[in-house]
């Protein structure tokens, strides 16, 4: 049986190889970030040259363009004023700053930066109001040897995040301890395969919905394997995952279809269209495996716990019989499938908690809002989520009945020999 598990891993590996029957066209062969230098680089606009700009004013860059981006620290207000934004026509506020870069090859120069607010509008950039000693980030342009611009584009957030992580995790190793490292290390895993091979490929072009499953069954196989080895309830778990994903990805895509939903619903997607021209991406698709992505990790919990509890009750009791096994898998699942479904709806509303509140404002009937395509995406997200949720319980509790039962008596067997 560990070859039968050691086969599927791979196997679940190898997935990832089919993708390259499956890649969509794309019209450009620029990574994201190539596309978004090409679009910025088209954004022309006269800059006030800036006084102080230090020793390196003189020979900064040889080449006609670059942008860089570093660290300062606010020294001074030198102005803030209020005046109406020529493009959109709001109120915006305009702060002038002396700043003092603190990191990179000009730290200790001292130049003059801007901010933009727009209290009234909503947008939520750059919204914040600068403080003498407030620690930015700052986004610098230079054009011919001569700076044009600086840009404070935030504030600096680096070191209360990394504390904050530092913080998870030393509780995982102190509670968790060997468990509580080897949750560090899958989590480390599940990172990486997220951010170096699902995201480049989605740009690449490629089928987010085979994507985002193939991406879920790798991260399940290893994150089941490392914390519990290579075990018979590990590959029921993975089984039932594999299983539950697949199904929310089927409901997904029939009543995507159904709903005509386009993939168009919040301010990423519209962002994403900025890219649109350099990089084929699939908006309806990249909906439909952000739904099976965030429904993995409650799906892995339903099914390791059901598998586990499974695996228990038979080293208890070895004359159960099958179908009291599968019905004992059921029976946990039954007590989970309420508090877990209700994770996920949580989850959801968490995240959705504005648009919430924006209903409420309105007061819209529910015979309006049911039509609107942001709401009803977030409904397909929290039902067809927990639908994968629910359909695991009984994958998992029939894997692992046959499979548990099948080994145990083929231990047995071997003992009397």
């Amino acid at each position: 049986m560990k070859k039968t598990i050691v086969l599927l891993t791979f196997l679940v590996l190898g997935l990832s190889l089919t993708l390259t029957n499956v890649k969509g066209e794309t019209t450009s062969e620029e990574t994201g970030l190539d596309a978004y230098d090409t679009i910025y680089e088209n954004f022309d606009e006269e800059w006030e040259e800036w006084p102080e700009q230090g020793e390196h004013n003189k020979d900064l860059l040889d080449d006609s363009y670059n942008l860089i981006k570093t660290e300062g620290k606010v020294l001074e207000i030198v102005e803030r004023s209020t005046e109406m934004d020529p493009f959109s026509g709001v109120e915006m506020e305009h702060q002038i700053v002396k700043l003092q870069i603190t990191s990179g090859e000009y730290k200790g120069d001292v130049i003059i930066a801007e901010s933009y607010n727009y209290p009234g509008d909503g947008r939520g950039y750059g919204n914040f109001q600068l403080k003498q000693n407030d620690k930015v980030f700052v986004q610098i342009q230079f054009e011919d040897g001569l700076v044009l611009a600086a840009d404070i584009m935030d504030y600096k957030r680096d070191r209360p995040t990394i504390l904050l992580v530092g913080i998870f995790i030393a509780l995982l190793v102190i509670f968790g301890q060997k468990q509580g490292l080897k949750s560090i290390l899958t989590l480390g895993f599940t990172l990486f395969i997220i951010f170096k091979f699902m995201v480049p490929y989605l740009f690449a072009g490629y089928h987010p919905v085979l994507l985002a499953i193939v991406t879920g069954a790798i991260v399940t196989a290893v994150t089941f394997v490392t914390v519990s080895g290579f075990t018979i309830k590990t590959l029921a778990a993975l089984a039932g995952t594999v299983g539950g994903l697949a199904s929310a990805a089927i409901i997904s895509i029939i009543f995507s279809n159904a709903m005509k939903l386009t993939g168009f619903h919040g301010e990423e997607e519209r962002m994403l269209q900025l890219f649109h021209n350099e990089v084929s991406i699939d908006f309806q698709g990249l909906l439909l495996a952000g739904i099976i992505i965030g429904a993995l990790g409650a799906v892995m919990d339903v099914a390791i716990s059901i598998a586990s509890s499974m695996d228990e009750v038979k080293k208890a009791d070895p004359t159960i019989k099958t179908k009291q096994l599968f019905q004992s898998g059921m029976n946990v699942g039954k007590d989970i499938m309420g508090t877990m479904a209700n994770t996920l709806i949580l989850a959801y509303v968490g995240a959705a908690l504005p648009l919430l509140m924006l209903l409420y404002a309105y007061e819209n009937t529910f015979s309006e809002l049911i039509h609107m395509e942001f709401l009803v995406v977030e409904i397909l997200r929290t039902v067809a989520g927990s639908i994968g949720l629910i359909l695991s319980i009984p994958i998992t509790a029939l894997v692992g009945s046959v499979f548990i039962k099948s080994m145990r008596k083929t231990a047995q067997q071997k003992k009397v020999i």
